[in-house]
């Protein structure tokens, strides 16, 4: 029963508050809620707050950087940037997120920086970072890696698919004076190794794994400059990249690793830790590794300025290679084990050998000037040397040499042999006297 009128649950305070049903389905109700004011008053640590208001903490307590979702850059400097040290930026990149394709710069401020770890990454998201310092004058920002004795650390590694976006405008470098990868250097400026400091300036290491290099980069007292290995790449196609100052080679690829450098500089390549086992090439692609970098410029190596190894691919137009760490030794261009390489139109001198193509291996040396060498200009021991309009001149002992069933064909170069002190020295077929083994003659066509 209800009330007709006069009182709280009377038929017209009930109609108000009614609420149509149909099949015990409310509808088309209508309801009001309160109103929450959007400055809290509850902020972490205030008297008598137990849990924080989630709008202040959202506002003023999210993880600073947690999200690149538009063009952004750090800053790195002394004091009063983003970051003091190159590495906290790059770690918190790490633990960055990345939305639609937004690049994050890390700025590096003119300075020395030492660090006591490298660069790493094993994740993609990292092809979205660019570090970048003084493209101007790279060597005004230097990046001296402290931790390279008995580490094998580098400076900036991507593994495992790892890949970095950008590094350009600084100076990657160790500590020359033996607290680093390097020992010492000889009286004849050869390079003694501490062990197990075996790392690299810049490397890209497994399938997947990527580096892309600017055009202002230095590199300078680490084993190994640059290494692409086992699948990895490191892409270089403006040059640019100064190396100096290594063990084993300034730049490798190995493993069908990809360097390309186009441009390049590298000098200063030298192992002697071991005098039994001495090494030291600015260049080197071995099993199955690939070296792009026409232009570019070789000096200073102990064994040889470019080595192509055990199925390595060379493409090496327009270089210039002058001559080994110590005088009359070496070889400007290595070519062995089935590599193959191309030199057209470089520029060899200063070697024992130029171009030495053994055991399979083959070089292209079309339009080379190859010249002031001390054994011969070109060599093919077991290995196919080919070529036309090349100059082969003043090489002290051989102009051309072919040995144990070597072939040299090259056209429209005769006319340009001059001031060699034998133009040819072929091999005639023969047995060898030890084992009794007979072999063909080695051959020459040189027109």
């Amino acid at each position: 029963m209800v009330k007709s009128a006069g009182t709280a649950d009377s038929v017209a305070a009930w109609l108000g508050k009614k609420m149509d049903v149909s099949g015990g389905t409310a509808d088309s109700p209508t309801l009001n809620g309160g109103v929450e004011s959007y400055t809290p008053t509850d902020k972490p640590g205030s008297a008598g707050t137990s849990i924080p208001n989630t709008i202040w903490v959202d506002d003023y307590y999210q993880p600073r950087n947690t999200f690149i979702s538009a063009a952004t850059t750090w800053t790195v400097c002394a004091s009063g940037c983003t970051y003091s040290s190159p590495l906290d930026a790059w770690n918190a990149a790490l633990n960055a997120n990345f939305l639609n394709g937004a690049w994050l710069t890390i700025s590096i401020a003119d300075g020395t920086y030492n660090l006591g770890n490298q660069f790493f990454t094993n994740v993609t998201k990292t092809q979205y970072v660019r570090v970048v310092g003084n493209t101007a004058t790279p060597a005004n920002v230097v990046l001296n890696f402290t931790n390279t004795k008995g580490t094998n650390l580098g400076g900036f590694s991507a593994y495992s698919g790892g890949r970095i976006g950008m590094i350009d405008g600084v100076t990657i470098q160790a500590p020359t004076d033996g607290t680093g990868s390097l020992s010492s250097t000889d009286s004849l400026g050869r390079h003694i190794w501490n062990n197990q400091s075996y790392g690299a300036g810049i490397q890209a290491y497994g399938a997947g794994s990527s580096i892309a290099v600017g055009a202002h980069m230095v590199i300078h007292g680490l084993y190994y400059s640059m290494v692409a290995d086992n699948n990895g790449g490191i892409d270089a196609p403006q040059g640019g990249v100064s190396m100096s100052l290594a063990g084993d080679v300034n730049a490798m690829a190995r493993g069908g690793g990809v360097i390309v450098c186009t441009p390049c500089t590298a000098t200063d390549a030298s192992d002697y830790t071991d005098p039994d086992i001495q090494l030291g090439s600015n260049y080197d692609a071995e099993r199955g590794g690939s070296l792009y970098i026409d232009g570019s410029t070789g000096s200073k190596s102990l064994i040889s300025g470019i080595v192509g190894l055990t199925g390595g691919h060379i493409w090496a137009h327009n270089t210039t290679f002058t001559g080994s760490l110590i005088a009359a030794s070496g070889q400007g261009a290595w070519i062995t084990g089935n590599a193959s390489a191309e030199f057209t139109g470089c520029n060899i001198s200063g070697y024992n050998i130029g171009v030495n193509a053994v055991n399979g291996g083959y070089a292209a040396v079309d339009t080379c000037r190859i010249h002031n060498n001390i054994q011969s200009g070109i060599t093919a021991d077991g290995g196919r040397v080919t070529g036309s309009s090349a100059t082969i001149a003043d090489n002290t002992t051989y102009g051309i040499q072919a040995l144990h069933q070597g072939s040299v064909v090259m056209f429209g170069t005769y006319a340009s042999m001059s001031g060699n002190g034998t133009n040819f020295s072929v091999q005639a077929a023969g047995v060898e006297s030890t084992s009794g083994t007979s072999y063909t003659a080695s051959s020459m066509d040189v027109q």
